[in-house]
């Protein structure tokens, strides 16, 4: 009896842990968007504090970038998105290093790029 209870009891926390991290995902066009403009406002953030010389800035920036970045799912997950997520890993490798103004230079191609793929989506 004892065995059954303790299977449920994990089925149960598998199941609530499986359905939990599906809420947060983007799962619809209007998720898509927000998470795709947080992606963007979170790079552009990055950039101006590596421009200022702010490396904690810079960085949590680009973490936030490429959290947001993860919840974009399905067409809008695009290739020249996902390029665009190559180049900021980039820039995260070089604000690890220290080196502020090649990451904020790298981050403006970035947004540079982000801002190419918003202007090609029709709404």
């Amino acid at each position: 009896m004892k065995m059954s209870k303790i299977f449920t009891v994990i089925s149960s926390a598998i199941l609530a842990l499986t359905v939990s991290g599906n809420v947060f995902s983007a799962e619809n066009a209007e998720g898509v968007k927000e998470h795709f403009a947080l992606t963007q406002e979170k790079t552009k953030e990055a950039q101006a504090a590596a421009a200022a010389g702010n490396k904690d800035e810079c960085l949590a920036g680009i973490k936030q970038a490429k959290q947001h970045y993860k919840e974009i799912t399905g067409n809008a997950a695009s290739k020249a998105l996902q390029d665009a997520v190559k180049v900021l890993k980039v820039a995260q490798e070089e604000c690890e290093k220290g080196d502020m103004a090649k990451a904020a230079t790298t981050l403006t191609e970035v947004s540079n790029a982000l801002d190419a793929i918003k202007a090609s989506v029709k709404d």
